[in-house]
């Protein structure tokens, strides 16, 4: 279509230039110098060129021709450069650029100067690698600062649970796995027509159960008649342990059965007993070995009213020693009362000082802005016998409802969308999930793990992983 214009632009200035035959007394006309091309910035769809002054030139023609001699670019300008766009990726094209005289000088058309170029080819980002570690806030996944990612896509569970976190910072915390494996997919983004996306960087983290309280207890021996001194732990599954089996260091873990009720009671099922032998489990603890009476349905084993606070395990044994000597049988009884049982919403509420720890976007929309120990003003106010509100968050003139566990010491603040007008409060990583925090032994609240979603013009975590700690005035 455009292969002819070369010799269309040389005949339409030689109409406008009005060249006529030569006449025996006419000056004769020589061609003007040769221009010089040199080829200036490019990428993947520009190409820029740079000639030089021609003495004499009072305008340059121009052809650019893609490889298949097609012409994509050409015309005459009184400039010494040309910038064309919308080209093709990693492609040759050939520009040829010659000069014009002026009609009344002794000066003719220059010869044509040629030069190839090529536009970039498209760059893949690195594959944006990276590791993990579990905190109490969640599965913590960290990867080198990927050059030219806009952001960054991370990927994890399976089917109708899969979830899709994006984020422009290297660093991102995963909360509410369930323990066990998760596959997860990671990928550096960008937004630049001269960059592809990354391939996938796809690895299995681990999410371990996370010990949520731990209180000193009694562990009886009805066997010895004898009290010795143990540990109840709680974890975030439901699962539980006792740490100090008959005073050794020696453990056992088990779960709640709440499946399997006796008189309202439900039953203990262990799950680090050894050798099964139905309907017994073996294990040892110090210097005895036990075997542990665990048929369901006979209430041979339960858990009352069991919680951080306070509660009683039982479960029916034969004792032996460690030569298996018969000891005796009977009930080991556990019980435990850390005396905080009777907390209620009136004691929580009341003014505070919240120091709060984080990094911040909202000062700089192109940098994190480390906050240490920033102090603001909170109130707590009772909204009813399990729910409070909390005021001035953060600073922010603004409410919130969280809703209190008393057996569990922890308060869970709502999902807060449109907050002040563009952000949604929530669980750092998880903007459909509520903010947890712990009522502390001494009355203080710690928050951890929040952060403010702005999703407005692509912007993803205002703060991130914060942690406020509210002691009372």
């Amino acid at each position: 279509m455009k292969k002819r214009l070369y010799g269309i632009l040389l005949m339409a200035v030689a109409l406008t230039m009005g060249i006529t035959s030569c006449s025996d007394d006419e000056i004769v006309k020589s061609p003007l110098d040769s221009t010089s091309i040199t080829e200036g910035t490019k990428t993947v769809s520009t190409l820029s060129f740079n000639w030089t002054p021609v003495n004499g030139a009072t305008q340059y023609a121009y052809e650019l021709s893609d490889p298949n001699g097609t012409v994509v670019l050409g015309g005459t300008t009184s400039t010494t450069s040309i910038l064309a766009t919308g080209l093709k990726v990693n492609t040759t094209y050939t520009l040829n650029v010659w000069s014009y005289a002026a009609v009344t000088g002794d000066k003719t058309t220059s010869p044509i100067t040629t030069l190839q170029a090529t536009t970039n080819d498209v760059v893949q980002l690195d594959k944006p690698q990276a590791t993990w570690e579990q905190t109490s806030a969640g599965i913590v996944l960290t990867w080198p600062a990927v050059e030219h990612a806009d952001y960054y896509e991370i990927t994890y569970g399976e089917g109708e649970g899969q979830t899709t976190l994006t984020t422009t910072a290297n660093s991102i915390t995963i909360s509410g796995l369930s323990v066990g494996d998760h596959s997860v997919i990671i990928q550096a983004i960008t937004e630049d027509e001269n960059y592809s996306n990354s391939i996938t960087f796809e690895f299995t983290v681990t999410r371990s159960k996370i010990e949520v309280w731990r209180t000193d207890g009694d562990y009886y021996s009805e066997a010895l008649d004898k009290t010795f001194k143990c540990q109840i732990v709680g974890y975030d599954d439901g699962s539980f342990r006792i740490d100090g089996i008959y005073g050794s260091t020696d453990v056992l873990d088990f779960y709640v059965d709440t499946e399997s009720v006796i008189e309202g009671v439900p039953e203990v099922v262990f799950t680090n007993a050894y050798s099964a032998q139905a309907p017994y489990y073996n294990f040892h603890a110090g210097d005895y070995n036990i075997r542990l009476y665990y048929q369901r349905g006979t209430g041979y084993t339960g858990w009352e009213n069991g919680n951080s606070n306070k509660g009683e395990l039982w479960f029916y044994i034969y004792l032996y020693d460690k030569d298996n000597n018969y000891l005796g049988g009977g009930y080991d009884d556990v019980t435990w009362d850390t005396g905080a049982a009777g907390l209620t919403v009136d004691d929580i509420v009341g003014d505070y000082t919240e120091v709060t720890n984080c990094l911040d976007m909202t000062y700089d929309w192109a940098t994190w802005t480390k906050v240490i120990d920033k102090e603001s003003d909170v109130k707590i106010e009772k909204v009813d016998d399990s729910t409070i509100s909390i005021y001035n968050f953060y600073g922010m003139e603004d409410t919130f409802t969280a809703r209190v566990d008393f057996d569990l010491r922890k308060i869970t603040i709502d999902v807060k969308d449109n907050w002040l007008g563009y952000y949604t409060f929530c669980q750092y990583g998880a903007p459909d999930t509520p903010v947890v925090g712990t009522i502390e032994n001494d009355g203080s609240i710690t928050i951890s793990n929040w952060t403010i979603y702005y999703a407005l013009y692509g912007y993803t975590y205002v703060y991130t992983g914060a942690t406020s700690v509210l002691t009372k005035k």
